[in-house]
């Protein structure tokens, strides 16, 4: 299925049973049904820009502004339409959020050498700082390559991943208060580093990443933790390069990049080939996969059972 925009893609992505929504490289929101097979624009303002990240909470479907200053548009399931800028949001360019419920985490590249780390707890519609802060290493940041550098993993724990000069996986167990970090073994350079982050559970969980500049490079693409990353483990059998979305499903997890969509039934252990092509952001329903990839498209797979 695509869009009537054939120039535009899509880095966020949103899957529920036959509904997908996709936020788009020229700011809009769309809705495909795959039942009807119909397409339609849920969102477009002429001054919101890129828009790397969508969620729901609740009632509520929201998508990111990356940009240069920070906005998220917030739609009810009735179609009401808000658009939330904040002051804290001001010269921000926000990278990914993530929901359990009500509650929100969401992070920024640093402003005044720190991370930009904001929290919400009613559906996105007032948000907050962070009382912790984490200071941000020479030339590191955020990459908002599909919008899932972040995760909230349980009723008190945010974590989220770092890239550039130095890459790091850094996590909150008391929502936000303090901050612990363990700096992941990626190269260093302005297109490398941890762009996706993913756990099944508390215990296990992947990194993807790599070089976007090099997306051929398959070395130090990836990384796996049964441990709740205190520790970090290089695959035996890598996936086929630079990755920015990783997955889980059914106790699978899925990657995709510029270089195909990869799989794993070990728990990052070993990866096999998936499917071939250039793909951006990756999510599931319960009885398929789905992919954003060029030209306005989504494609649609099954999943391994």
């Amino acid at each position: 299925m695509f869009c009537d925009d054939q120039t535009v893609y899509a880095r966020g992505l949103l899957v529920e049973e036959q509904r997908i929504f996709t936020g788009n490289s020229d700011g809009t929101l769309y809705y495909f049904n795959t039942d009807k097979e119909t397409v339609q624009i849920l969102f477009r303002l002429e001054d919101f820009v890129e828009m790397r990240d969508i969620e729901r909470s609740g009632d509520y479907i929201m998508g990111i502004q990356s940009g240069e200053t920070g906005k998220l548009v917030r739609i009810s399931n009735g179609g009401v339409t808000k658009i939330v800028e904040p002051d804290i949001w001001k010269g921000i360019f926000l990278d990914g959020m993530d929901f359990q419920g009500k509650r929100g985490f969401m992070m920024g590249d640093p402003v005044d050498g720190k991370f930009s780390l904001f929290h919400t707890n009613d559906s996105g519609l007032n948000w907050t700082k962070c009382e912790g802060e984490v200071e941000a290493m020479k030339d590191e940041a955020g990459f908002a390559a599909s919008g899932t550098n972040v995760q909230v993993l349980n009723d008190s724990t945010y974590i989220f991943v770092t890239g550039g000069k130095q890459s790091r996986y850094i996590k909150s167990t008391d929502n936000g208060k303090t901050w612990t970090n363990v700096v992941l073994p990626y190269y260093p350079g302005d297109g490398s580093g941890a762009f996706s982050i993913h756990f099944a559970n508390d215990s296990v969980g992947m990194i993807v990443g790599g070089d976007y500049l090099s997306p051929d490079l398959k070395l130090n693409t990836c990384f796996y933790t049964h441990d709740g990353g205190e520790s970090w483990f290089n695959p035996k059998n890598s996936p086929r390069g630079y990755r920015s979305c990783v997955f889980e499903k059914n106790g699978i997890f899925y990657c995709c990049g510029r270089t195909g969509i990869d799989f794993s039934r070990d728990g990052g252990v070993n990866w096999t080939a998936f499917a071939d092509g250039t793909f951006y952001s990756l999510g599931a329903n319960e009885e398929s996969l789905v992919a954003t990839t060029t030209a306005g498209r989504i494609q649609i797979f099954n999943l391994f059972e």
